[in-house]
């Protein structure tokens, strides 16, 4: 039984009952203890009178006391007719028969006190039972409206087995769960506050620049070639937001977990090859050359469009903070418990204080060469790898080098 406090209840009345019946058999055989004894002692006082008279007849009368006389039913006939002269027979009221009936009554007194004892030990023992229950249901109510109140310090111990303990276990586990889902729900209010703010700061200095040239170009007198810069500076400008703005709405769904990844078992390589064609103009352009050590197939479970966005963000980093002529490495190591990509340019480099935050939203280092980025790329290479269970560091020296490297877990 699985239960424990029904099976201390059910135990409990076992006791009672084994108790009651050791009474209600003790009682019987008091009963008939005395009621032999009153009976040898009654027979004893006729048999000593028929042999004191008869003496002769002391065998005959012994076999008929102990029912060991042949002709026994004509004399029990014969006695129940001189019973009948003297009013006595077997309908006759017990009230009639003082000795029976004294040994009758008091045996009737003791099954009643049994019962009456029996009776209030039950009810004791439920009321008791039943208190115990309701006061930790009580508890549990009292508990629940604190936490319904916001008051999450409410302490829940239990430390009996059984059903109670057992809901006990439960709402404590959906108080934890209600208090980290409101401490979750806050800090995500802050953080969208904090990320509002964070966008209008990044999209006001382009909608300003954009309202200064749209100002300027309302000018009649403005050269047409003026004008031509103008509109291409305004498409920069949307060009800059239009990207901020699709990083933003991909970060937060990932955050949301509004993307399902298509995760499937594929070539680590080839994703990264694509990545690094798609980047070819990108490289030629900075004179940059890629080393690295390219194997034929690295097997990882991956989403590989979503991979390459990733990947694409630390190339383009790569390249966008390293000098022209300079190199990126790129290394893999595959082992049976996992499988490292490392990333590595020889730039501008960070410093070292400012390791902890380059993938914090719209952070960017002070040292920077790129002063028009958003700084939320590296934070949305972050939530891409994040998502598909893997790890990323960064290490990185000041006029260096700057290393990326990616862990995946194969368990």
């Amino acid at each position: 039984m699985k239960n424990t406090e029904l099976k201390s209840y059910m135990m409990i009345l076992a006791a009672l009952l084994f108790l009651y019946t050791s009474y209600q058999f003790i009682s019987h055989q008091l009963f008939y203890d005395r009621l032999k004894t009153d009976s040898i002692t009654t027979w004893g006082e006729i048999t000593a009178r028929l042999v004191e008279q008869n003496p002769d007849n002391e065998a005959e009368i012994m076999k008929v006391l102990t029912r060991h006389s042949s002709d026994s039913s004509v004399y029990q006939e014969k006695g129940r007719e001189i019973f009948k002269q003297y009013g006595i027979y077997e309908d006759l009221e017990s009230e009639l028969f003082p000795v029976l009936n004294s040994h009758i009554t008091g045996h009737n007194q003791s099954i009643f006190w049994g019962l009456l004892i029996l009776a209030f030990m039950l009810f004791g023992t439920s009321y008791w039972q039943y208190k115990l229950i309701f006061h930790r249901i009580k508890q549990l109510t009292s508990a629940a409206k604190k936490i319904i109140a916001g008051d999450y310090s409410v302490i829940i111990n239990e430390n009996k087995e059984g059903e109670l303990a057992k809901l006990a276990v439960s709402f404590r586990s959906m108080k934890d769960m209600i208090r980290k889902s409101m401490t979750d729900l806050l800090a995500e209010k802050k953080f969208l506050g904090q990320m509002l703010q964070d966008i209008s700061h990044q999209l006001k200095t382009p909608l300003s620049t954009i309202s200064i040239y749209n100002e300027m170009m309302l000018n009649e007198n403005l050269p047409r070639q003026q004008q031509v810069q103008l509109l291409t500076n305004n498409d920069v400008q949307i060009s800059r937001m239009n990207v901020l703005i699709q990083n933003l709405l991909k970060v937060a769904k990932i955050d949301a977990r509004a993307i399902q990844f298509d995760k499937e078992r594929a070539n680590l390589v080839e994703t990264i090859e694509e990545v690094v064609d798609r980047l070819a103009s990108m490289i030629s352009e900075h004179h940059m050359s890629i080393v690295w050590d390219e194997p034929k197939e690295i097997v990882v479970v991956h989403d590989k469009m979503w991979m390459q966005e990733a990947v694409l963000n630390l190339l383009k980093n790569a390249i966008e903070h390293s000098k022209p002529g300079g190199k990126i490495m790129i290394q893999f190591k595959d082992t049976p418990i996992y499988t490292e990509l490392v990333i590595q340019d020889f730039g501008e480099g960070i410093e070292a204080h400012e390791l902890p935050h380059i993938f914090e939203r719209f952070y960017k280092t002070s040292g920077s060469k790129k002063h028009d980025s958003a700084g939320i790329g590296l934070a949305l290479t972050k939530a891409i790898i994040e998502a598909h269970d893997a790890l990323i560091k960064v290490e990185s020296e000041k006029y260096a080098y700057t290393k990326f490297t990616i862990t995946f877990i194969k368990f």
